[in-house]
């Protein structure tokens, strides 16, 4: 699993070990005895596009899943700041002590969350990140629930269903994070990619740069960048929390000015 979240050292041992299984197949030619025969030689290369054929659908297969999942991690982050900016206004609508309250409980959570989201490959709940972003979500909602027993107007309707959709969100957040391309493809697609060095190396009669390195590097730049696509944190490609960080720094500006409006009048 290590591997699968940094694609950088992924490229490099897939590099290796597709190398030393087209070397495997080259040195196991010259143990056929029927090595100099023009059908077999046609043989060997029918089972070499099979396999790569083969090899090049599950990789195409494979990168559309990882880049589905990119895709969605990427449109929760957007749909989840404005979750939050939309629960943050109607909370400024409320009676007290919400109007008090919650927005400094909205600021703290933005920051949890950009903290857990931001570092963490995988969810761990029992992290203080998880824990600080869990216990805000109880404060908010068993305040929005006093508030609406006393006085169920719908404005506190209003709030109410903006912050069940922030709650809702981080479910939604937690399980688009977790869902990665399964292992059982990851481990189909090593070994048909292993196989077709081996019968590529199996095939040359002699030894040949070009054609030993392009099939090799493909498929380690293939493998690599759906694993770059798949890791939430690590790697080239990764989801902006870029809306959230926004949000975070205009709470944090409003709430320095109220601060400073405060004082003033002090």
């Amino acid at each position: 699993m290590y591997l699968l979240n940094h694609p950088v050292e992924l490229f490099v041992l897939v590099t290796l070990v597709l190398l030393l299984a087209h070397e495997l197949g080259y040195r196991l030619r010259a143990f056929a005895k029927r090595r100099d025969e023009e059908d077999w030689e046609k043989e060997v290369h029918q089972t070499r596009n099979q396999l790569a054929i083969l090899l090049s659908l599950l990789i195409g297969f494979t990168l559309s899943m990882a880049l589905s999942r990119f895709d969605q991690r990427k449109d929760l982050v957007l749909e989840e700041s404005n979750a939050i900016g939309t629960a943050y206004l109607r909370a400024a609508m409320q009676a007290e002590p919400i109007r008090s309250a919650a927005p400094g409980l909205f600021r703290d959570y933005v920051d949890a969350r950009l903290a857990v989201f931001g570092t963490m490959s995988d969810i761990d709940e029992n992290s203080s990140e998880v824990k600080r972003a869990r216990q805000i979500q109880n404060e908010l909602w068993n305040q929005a629930t006093a508030a609406a027993q006393q006085s169920p107007t719908p404005i506190m309707g209003l709030y109410v269903s903006a912050l069940n959709d922030v709650i809702d969100l981080d479910a939604k957040r937690v399980a688009a994070r977790r869902n990665r391309v399964p292992q059982d493809i990851w481990a189909l697609m090593a070994v048909l990619a292993i196989l077709t060095s081996v019968i590529i190396g199996y095939g040359q009669r002699h030894r040949a740069a070009l054609a030993t390195f392009i099939p090799v590097l493909t498929v380690a730049i293939a493998m690599s960048l759906i694993a770059d696509l798949d890791s939430p944190v690590n790697g080239l490609i990764q989801v902006s929390q870029q809306s959230m960080q926004m949000l975070s720094d205009d709470l944090h500006k409003q709430f320095s000015a109220q601060s400073g409006s405060v004082s003033s009048l002090r």
